[in-house]
This record gives structure tokens, sequence and C-alpha cells, in this order.
């Protein structure tokens, strides 16, 4: 599932995404206007901000043509503005590795410099060299419950990891209305929870377990 948006950075480049993120720091690097984000992803990369520090944007969203320059993959994510190749000030890469992971990112794959995260429905866990890794978890503090109502990089990263466990929440838009409230009770219901509808501590501890 991707929730893909196009953004002009000259009309909305300024514009904030999240707390600590615009969208003129997922433009093309050759300069070009038009910029495409994952917008269910900017709740991933908020969090790994949120538990590490400042982030640095090595690349998000590519042009065909400055992809060909960076020797990137024909169908690269990037394309669609669904990649993001990202270093963490204090975080190590293992770490960033492991914060996606338990998250439920898909698509992983841990450079030398950094680690590259995207929006794939198929799991690929790997390094640069194309070895499959299994990376481990990082535990994700509970900080409040999600509840209807509820909005914010909590409620959306929630919401990413119900998608990617297959909940349907929709797009990962940090609010949690009544498909969000479904999604956490048939969660629960699996997983031996009550099933109230309510992400409180127990849930957040089996989710992101």
């Amino acid at each position: 599932m991707a929730n893909v948006k196009q953004f002009s950075k000259k009309q909305s480049g300024s514009k904030k995404l999240s707390n600590n993120f615009k969208i003129k720091e997922f433009a093309c690097k050759d300069g070009s206007d038009t910029i495409l984000i994952d917008l269910d992803m900017i709740n991933v990369l908020q969090k790994i901000r949120d538990l590490g520090g400042a982030i640095t944007i090595n690349s998000a969203y590519r042009t065909a043509s400055w992809n060909r320059k960076q020797g990137g993959a024909r169908r690269s994510y990037h394309l669609y503005g669904r990649a993001f190749d990202i270093r963490c000030a204090g975080l190590k890469l293992d770490d960033i590795c492991a914060i996606a992971n338990t998250l439920g990112v898909k698509g992983i794959i841990r450079y030398g410099t950094f680690v590259h995260i995207d929006s794939r429905t198929s799991t690929y866990h790997a390094t640069s060299s194309g070895t499959r890794k299994n990376y481990g978890k990082y535990h994700i503090p509970f900080s409040t419950n999600i509840k209807i109502g509820s909005r914010g990089t909590n409620t959306g990263i929630v919401q990413f990891k119900l998608n990617s466990l297959g909940y349907n929440c929709g797009n990962a838009d940090g609010v949690c209305g009544e498909k969000t409230k479904n999604a956490i009770i048939n969660f629960q219901k699996n997983n031996g929870l009550v099933a109230d509808g309510i992400c409180g501590k127990n849930t957040w501890a089996k989710l992101f377990a």
C-alpha cells in the first residue's frame, strides 16, 4: 500500500509534513520542481527521528534521468517517491534497520554509510551486496493510548504497522478513525487481547514486539 502525493517545491517546499520534515527535503537532487512522496513513510521517518535525533536524507524522490546518473535500478522505488536513503545522528545503521523492521517496513537495505527504506509490499531485507538479512527488533517505547480521535506520529506508525500485518487501516494519515479502530479490534481479537479498539500499553507491546 502506498500513499504517494505530488508536490511542487516552488509552491509548497516549505510546508511541513510532520514535526521535523518539510516537503523540500524530499526533492530530487537535480533541482527539478516536482516532488513525489509516499506520505505513509513520513510517519516512519518521524519516529526514527524522534528516537535518534536529526536525520539526513541522502536521496528520496528521483527523476528518471537523475536515477540513471546515480546508477539506480530501472524500477527503483525512488522514481515513485517511495524510497528514502537516510542516516541519523544518534543511531547506528543497524539500529535504523531494527527500528524500521519493528515499525513494519518491508524494504530495508543497509549500505556502508546509510540505510535505504522503501514502501514495497513484500519483504526484502538485505545488505548492499544483496545478502539477505534478518534485522532485529528495537524497543519502541509506549507513550499514550491510541483511540478514536487520536492524531500524530504514534497514530501513524500504529496504522502503518497494522497495514503491514494485513489489518487494513487505509492510509497511515496519523488520524484514528473507525477504520483504524476496527483494525485494532481485529488485531486484538487475533492476539488474545481485550478487543476495545484502543491501542494501549498491552496492545502496543504486542504490536511492536
